[in-house]
């Protein structure tokens, strides 16, 4: 599993099965004796970190363990840190490093023993946090450049690279290296994940840490702002569309020379997905104290996203509930006649610093626009106008779609009995669905006859599970 050999069960002779439990009684009665310690019903051992190291050794798991052992470094860290805050004596910051290094080793030992330790990775992040902490004190009273920074990151990432080398998928690793990433930059994490994915074009956990890095790097809000004040149309996209343009390259380059890996085919599908906008397709229900949208996609956090009027009169909304593609918001009854709604991109208008762009939702992309309704005795009717700068940047969205439904295309020319770029170009499809919708819904048609077709040919080569959900999913329509 994951290039990891599995190791055979073993057989164990009567005595190893006696020395075993006499090892885990042991294990327990120490643990009884942590727990009487931990709530000082004993006296507290002489030399608590010793106890405390000889308990982690033991059972590396325990948490209890790791929060004993932190109350105690805390209380050593704050002594000597006030004793070379006042005296700046050599020897002090000798044995506040020391306490340091010594309490990294220790964990690196443990770490190579039990990697996937949620408590070691979690005791570490602290270790981290607290050697920046001596840190920004050493820096406070070195006037004279005595003393040298602890500057424990750089050697932290140094480690996440020899851990990813014995083992790639390791998440606690990748995690452990995307908090790392989060409070400095001193990872070269572009260059990192390109490296782990060419060794290795199966490596998901690569492509999972690189799509986090990507979206975190390319979506400050600030950066949102900038674009959107100097790039004009394409600065109206969640991130910089040339940008996203390089990152196509590679993954595609990645399809050509693996076409039969699925983790190249899940990263493309979702670097595509970045750019998907939500916009308003049809008005299906007015009502005097509610009315009824309906988006191009699935949509959530719109809150802040409309305002209602009654022949320019302000109507007071009172709830916004979202359901799949359908939006329903409701206000102050009232007789109504005609309705402008008036659908707002925060980030566009207000530049707004809080981004509607998420780590856990690819694109908060919204299309503004303005709706005017009119109630006659047939019904309703109604015109919905998109700002001609956004109509630019969905034709780009469109246009970039079309270049990548094209690539999987000819990856299909050559591996037709590969099922992957079937059920890629299924998926890029609908992204072009979505977007068509905004553009001209009466074209919608001819995508969903070549979806179809597409559907058939997946189930000449694979008709599992998968081929039939894409099948029934495109025959709805």
């Amino acid at each position: 599993m994951h290039g990891q050999s599995k190791l055979k069960a073993e057989i164990l002779s009567e005595e190893e099965i006696k020395l075993r439990a006499e090892k885990g009684q042991q294990i327990l009665d120490s643990l009884d004796y942590f727990f009487k310690v931990r709530k000082n019903q004993v006296n507290q051992p002489e030399d608590q970190l010793a106890f405390s190291e000889l308990m982690a050794k033991l059972c590396p798991e325990i948490a209890t363990i790791y929060n004993y052992r932190r109350e105690v470094l805390q209380t050593k860290f704050d002594h000597l840190g006030g004793l070379l805050s006042e005296s700046k004596s050599i020897d002090i910051y000798k044995q506040l490093v020391k306490l340091i290094q010594s309490e990294f080793m220790l964990i690196a030992i443990l770490l190579k023993q039990h990697p996937k330790s949620y408590t070691l990775w979690t005791h570490r992040q602290w270790m981290v946090l607290r050697s920046q902490e001596i840190d920004q004190l050493i820096s406070s009273i070195n006037q004279e450049n005595q003393f040298k920074l602890i500057e424990a990151i750089k050697q932290e990432y140094e480690l996440c690279s020899k851990m990813l080398d014995r083992d790639e998928r390791n998440f606690h690793v990748w995690n452990y290296r995307n908090w790392l990433s989060s409070i400095s930059a001193f990872g070269k994490e572009d260059e990192f994940t390109k490296k782990k994915i060419e060794q290795n074009f199966s490596n998901f956990s690569a492509y999972h840490f690189r799509s986090k890095y990507f979206m975190k790097n390319y979506n400050q809000s600030e950066n949102i702002i900038e674009r959107i004040k100097t790039e004009q149309i394409l600065g109206l996209l969640p991130l910089p569309f040339e940008r996203l343009k390089q990152e196509t390259e590679l993954i595609q380059q990645a399809i050509y020379i693996q076409p039969k890996e699925h983790g190249v085919y899940l990263y493309h599908r979702w670097l595509v997905g970045v750019v998907q906008p939500f916009g308003v397709t049809k008005i299906e229900k007015v009502q005097n104290n509610s009315i009824q949208l309906q988006f191009n996609r699935p949509i959530t956090n719109v809150e802040n996203s409309f305002e209602i009027f009654n022949q320019e009169n302000v109507l007071k909304i009172i709830n916004i509930k979202v359901e799949g593609i359908r939006v329903i918001i409701s206000f102050e009854e009232q007789q109504i006649t005609n309705l402008k709604i008036k659908i707002h991109n925060q980030i566009y208008e207000n530049q707004s610093k809080e981004t509607i762009i998420s780590e856990d939702e690819s694109s908060k992309f919204m299309v503004p626009s303005e709706i005017d309704l009119t109630i006659n005795n047939d019904g309703f009717t109604y015109t919905n106008t998109i700002q001609q700068e956004f109509k630019n940047a969905i034709n780009e969205i469109h246009k970039y779609l079309d270049e990548n439904i094209d690539f999987i295309k000819q990856v299909i020319e050559e591996e037709r009995e590969n099922r992957f770029p079937y059920i890629q170009v299924l998926y890029l499809l609908q992204f072009k669905l979505r977007t068509q919708k905004l553009i001209d819904e009466s074209k919608t048609n001819a995508i969903i006859k070549e979806a179809l077709q597409h559907c058939e040919q997946l189930k000449k080569i694979q008709n599992d599970h998968q081929a039939q959900f894409l099948y029934e999913f495109w025959s709805q329509f």
